[in-house]
C-alpha cells in the first residue's frame, strides 16, 4: 500500500482590519425664510485676489501706495511719492518688508519704477493696454493713511482728462472711487475684468470725491525704457535701509485664513474661477488638498452662499506657523432654495514664499 504524504499547508495570513474612509460631511439642512443669492465678485473679492501685488511704500519724505509692474520686481507708482528720497521701503499685505531702488522717475508725466531684487520672478496682475468707455466699474486700492490693501469702488465718469501742476497729467481717467493721500501710485482695476487699468495719481481740493488716474497705456513705453536702461547710480549714492526679517504676525495670519476661505464659495460655483489658489503653495500638498476640497463640494445640486470661518488657535513657530480654523459654509439647492450647511475642521500650515507672501503649505482634518 502506497502511503501518502501530505504536504504542508501555509497558514492562513489574518486579515488584517481595513480603515474605512473618513466619512463625508453630511449636510445639515436649515429653514431660512430669507431668498438666498449667491455671491458674485465685489470689492472684498478684488481685495483678496490683488493683495499680494499691491504694495505699501515708505520713504525718509512720503508714503504711498505702488504695485508690481513686471516679473524683474519692479513696482510702479507715482513720482511724487519718490521723489528726493533717501531712500525706499516697501511692505506688502503680510507686513514682510523690502528695500527697493528706484530706477526711473519722470519730471514730467508724475510715474516712477522701483526695483525690488527680493520680488524678481514674481509675476505681476494682468494690465489693459487700451482705453476703456465711460461707465466701466472700477476698484481703487491703495494705503491711505497707512491703511494697507483699503479699495473703494466706483465708475469711470470720464476720460482723457488733462490738468498741469508740478507734473503734467494727460488723458487720465476720471472716477467716483475717492482716493485719499498715501493712495498715490495705488493701481486702479477694472471690476469686470481684474486687470489694472491706471496708477491712481491725483484728487481736486475743490472736489476730493472724484479721483484720478494715470492710463497703463499712455507711459507703458517710458515705463520699459526704464527696464531695460536703469538709472545708474555712483557707489555710495543709494541707501539701502536694513528692513525686518521675513516673520509671522497672529493678527495678519488670522486676516490671511478668512480672505482664503471667502474666495471659496466663487470657485464652488464657477470652477473656472481660481481665486483661492494663489493662497496655495505651488507643488505643494495644500495645493493638491484645497483643489480637492473644491472638486468634492462643487456638485451640480449646490450653489453655495458664504462661508463662515472661525479661527481656533494660532501657533507660531520659526518657519511656519499652524492655524486651526473651523469653517462652515451655507449652500442652497436651485430647484426649492432648501438651505443646508456643510462643517469643516482643518489644520492650516503656512509659510513665508520667497516673495514675503503666506502660503498655505499643508492642509489636514483637524479631529477635535
Amino acid at each position: 500500500m502506497r502511503e501518502e504524504t501530505a504536504e504542508p499547508t501555509e497558514e492562513e495570513p489574518a486579515e488584517e482590519p481595513v480603515e474605512e474612509p473618513a466619512a463625508e460631511p453630511v449636510p445639515e439642512v436649515i429653514e431660512s425664510t430669507e431668498p438666498v443669492v449667491a455671491p458674485k465678485k465685489d470689492l472684498s473679492t478684488t481685495i483678496a485676489n490683488a493683495k499680494s501685488y499691491v504694495y505699501t511704500i515708505y520713504t525718509d519724505l512720503e508714503q504711498g501706495s505702488g504695485f508690481l509692474f513686471n516679473s524683474k520686481g519692479d513696482v510702479l507708482t507715482n513720482a511724487h511719492v519718490v521723489k528726493d528720497a533717501s531712500y525706499v521701503v516697501l511692505t506688502n499685505s503680510d507686513g514682510q518688508e523690502f528695500s527697493g531702488q528706484v530706477i526711473g522717475i519722470s519730471e514730467t508725466t508724475d510715474v516712477a519704477l522701483v526695483r525690488v531684487d527680493a520680488l524678481a520672478g514674481k509675476e505681476p496682475m494682468e494690465m489693459e493696454m487700451s482705453q476703456v468707455d465711460v461707465g466701466t466699474e472700477v476698484f481703487a486700492l491703495g494705503s491711505p493713511e497707512n491703511i494697507s490693501n483699503t479699495a473703494t469702488e466706483g465708475k469711470i465718469t470720464d476720460v482723457n482728462k488733462n490738468f498741469s501742476d508740478d507734473y503734467e497729467y494727460k488723458n487720465l481717467y476720471e472716477m467716483d472711487a475717492t482716493i485719499k493721500k498715501g493712495s498715490s501710485g495705488g493701481p486702479l482695476i477694472a471690476a469686470e475684468s481684474e486687470r489694472i487699468l491706471g496708477i491712481n495719481s491725483i484728487i481736486l481740493e475743490d472736489d476730493p470725491n472724484i479721483g484720478y488716474a494715470i492710463p497703463i497705456y499712455t507711459v507703458i513705453d517710458q515705463l520699459n525704457e526704464w527696464v531695460k536702461n536703469p538709472m545708474q547710480y555712483e557707489e555710495g549714492e543709494v541707501v539701502l535701509p536694513d528692513v525686518k526679517d521675513a516673520h509671522f504676525d497672529e493678527e495678519l495670519l488670522q486676516s490671511f485664513i478668512e480672505a482664503y476661505y471667502e474666495l471659496i464659495p466663487y470657485s464652488l460655483n464657477d470652477q473656472q474661477i481660481t481665486y483661492y489658489q494663489s493662497y496655495l503653495l505651488p507643488g505643494s500638498q495644500g495645493e493638491t488638498e484645497g483643489k480637492k476640497l473644491v472638486e468634492e463640494l462643487a456638485i451640480e445640486d449646490r450653489i453655495f452662499d458664504v462661508v463662515k470661518p472661525t479661527i481656533k488657535n494660532i501657533e507660531i513657530g520659526e518657519e511656519e506657523a499652524v492655524i486651526e480654523a473651523e469653517a462652515v459654509f451655507t449652500f442652497h439647492s436651485p430647484e426649492n432654495d432648501e438651505t443646508a450647511t456643510i462643517t469643516h475642521n482643518k489644520r492650516y500650515t503656512v509659510i513665508i514664499d520667497e516673495y514675503g507672501d503666506y502660503m498655505i503649505e499643508t492642509i489636514e482634518d483637524n479631529q477635535e
